[in-house]
């Protein structure tokens, strides 16, 4: 019986006494500099153009901004339309979207301004 139990349980290694066993743990992180992965800086993004290091290609640049509609957008569009018959107002303005900002250099999406 003796035998039968060592073979589906072996016994551990006998350790000399100046000896230690080391575990190591199986879910040890380690942390990898890619150059391609973006560097978290942080971004202080507005609703203009704004100064600051591409995450992606670590290009000192100034952001190309591209406006966008959002639901306030439409549902202004809609007040306005009840109020004062001119639905268009909010689509003529930029400060009535959300300024999404890119890097001119290599055209990565940077971040959005929302308002």
């Amino acid at each position: 019986m003796t035998q039968d139990s060592e073979l589906l349980y072996p016994r551990k290694p006998e350790l000399a006494k100046d000896e230690e066993m080391v575990s190591m743990s199986p879910t040890s992180v380690v942390n990898v500099s890619s150059p391609y992965a973006p560097k978290a800086i942080p971004l202080l993004l507005g609703p203009e153009n704004t100064t600051t290091i591409c995450p992606f290609c670590n290009s000192n640049i100034k952001t190309s901004v591209k406006y966008r509609s959002t639901t306030r957008t439409h549902i202004t569009a809609a007040l306005c339309c009840l109020i004062c018959c001119c639905c268009c107002i909010p689509y003529c303005m930029d400060s009535a979207k959300n300024s999404d900002h890119y890097c001119p250099s290599c055209s990565s999406y940077i971040g959005t301004y929302e308002k």
